[in-house]
């Protein structure tokens, strides 16, 4: 989602922005179809009982109308300004670009760390809070491999799997980035903050989309499971028993149409059942490997990473509408991430792959490790 009247918030937009996410079962989904319809979140708290029941149905358009706890959006700016906390938004620049083509995706999300690395790689990797030796082993190995690649490491910074993958990560020196179910300020289990300052002071980032004032709920963690299978462009599951949150999480990577791996096990292992299952049912690529990842994600070798294919420039090309408008941004902002392209020109994904492939073939473009593309 994309809107150029809204890349810049100004102060009082961006509070009712918020104040729409404490809206009593108004979720991500309506208020996108309100901003569409209303324009700015002011104009939803300002528009009549009868318009909005029209977009949200009568019980949500009441809850709108009725709505009167604009105190918890100040105390949780106070709150963001006290711990230096970022506040991200759909129209945000430094929003993860990539929860932007999933549905249900934060209106706001809120940061403490850097963000200056939202268009990197980026892969999470998860499993169980019981993590065997094999799966140490494995993940130890496996990011010690990736190393070349350089991709931002992203998981839940929970006990097992996840806290293991933020480790080996920084001993490696990757960014890592933690996605929390509580309050990017509340780290949760707490004797988990030692690596989290650390993964701060290393370049790193933590996220959260709930709010201090919220009081824990099991579900928060589920919220907090879509957030990594969406920022991600592939999901890892070292180890996990038949049902668990590794699971969750590569169940919402697939619906979002994101590539899920998974490390075999053996057959009488409880904690690889779950993994055993994701291959076994075709929901996941078995991964022994760096290998296996690199081969379908079709990364280029490191060594490659710099390398151009040359392109025989056609001067004067005949081209549609849509290849100029690609083509011009091009020009103006320089080599770019095909799902950047989708974003800013506010296409589906499969429109730009089209368009970038007739510009390819017209010898405009040409393409560069990482799905970038720039003019010849």
């Amino acid at each position: 989602m994309k809107s150029e009247n809204y890349t810049e918030l100004s102060p009082e937009e961006l509070f009712y922005l918020m104040a729409l996410t404490r809206v009593q079962r108004l979720g991500s989904v309506g208020i996108r179809k309100l901003l569409q319809q209303f324009g700015k979140a002011q104009e939803v708290f300002r528009a009549s009982l009868k318009d909005l029941a029209e977009i949200t149905g009568t019980l949500i358009a009441e809850n709108i109308k009725i709505f009167d706890d604009f105190h918890l959006v100040e105390n949780e700016l106070k709150v963001c300004e006290r711990e230096g906390i970022d506040i991200l938004h759909w129209f945000h620049p430094e929003y993860p670009f990539r929860l932007l083509h999933i549905s249900d995706s934060p209106v706001i999300l809120f940061r403490k760390g850097n963000g200056g690395h939202p268009h990197n790689r980026m892969m999470a990797v998860v499993g169980t809070r019981k993590m065997t030796p094999y799966g140490k082993q494995f993940i130890e190995q496996f990011i010690r491999d990736l190393v070349p690649y350089n991709p931002v490491i992203v998981s839940g910074l929970a006990y097992g799997v996840d806290i293991e993958a933020h480790k080996q990560a920084m001993a490696n020196g990757l960014i890592t980035v933690a996605v929390l179910g509580t309050p990017v300020h509340k780290v949760y289990p707490g004797v988990h903050q030692a690596e989290a300052d650390e993964l701060l002071r290393k370049g790193g980032a933590i996220y959260s989309e709930t709010w201090s004032s919220e009081k824990m709920d099991p579900n928060f963690f589920l919220r907090r499971n879509r957030i990594v299978a969406g920022m991600t462009e592939a999901t890892v599951v070292v180890e996990s028993a038949r049902k668990g949150g590794a699971l969750t999480t590569a169940e919402m990577a697939l619906s979002y149409n994101r590539d899920v791996f998974a490390v075999p096990g053996r057959t009488t292992d409880t904690y690889s059942e779950g993994t055993n299952h994701l291959i076994k049912t075709e929901k996941a690529r078995m991964l022994t490997g760096v290998d296996d990842l690199v081969w379908h994600m079709n990364w280029p070798k490191p060594e490659e990473e710099n390398k151009r294919r040359p392109v025989q420039r056609n001067l004067f090309p005949e081209l549609d509408d849509d290849e100029r408008r690609l083509m011009t941004f091009l020009a103006e902002r320089g080599a770019s991430h095909a799902d950047v392209l989708a974003v800013e020109l506010n296409w589906p994904v499969s429109k730009v792959n089209n368009v970038l492939l007739m510009l390819e073939l017209k010898g405009v473009v040409q393409a560069l490790p990482g799905r970038k593309y720039e003019l010849v």
